[in-house]
């Protein structure tokens, strides 16, 4: 069986946190409507839950828009 991690350990996994340490759940929500290769598992009732495939493209995506400055549509076209 897999390991599935909820939506607020995975942003503070990928430091999407604010100043007070909170996760920015959002930005994961919008990856995964903009990336298609995202796909949670979706879990009492609306709680999504990520596998570590998910996570390993999630660290990509990730390191390609933070740290390496691309925009959506390149990464979109670098993961297709």
């Amino acid at each position: 069986m897999t390991k599935l991690i909820n939506i607020s350990d995975l942003s503070k996994l990928l430091n999407l946190v604010n100043k007070e340490n909170k996760p920015k759940n959002y930005i994961l929500r919008f990856w995964e409507k903009e990336f298609k290769q995202i796909k949670p598992k979706i879990l009492n009732g609306n709680r999504r839950y990520y596998d570590e495939k998910n996570i390993k493209i999630l660290k990509k995506i990730h390191f390609l828009l933070k740290e390496q400055g691309m925009t959506v549509n390149g990464v979109k076209k670098l993961l297709n």
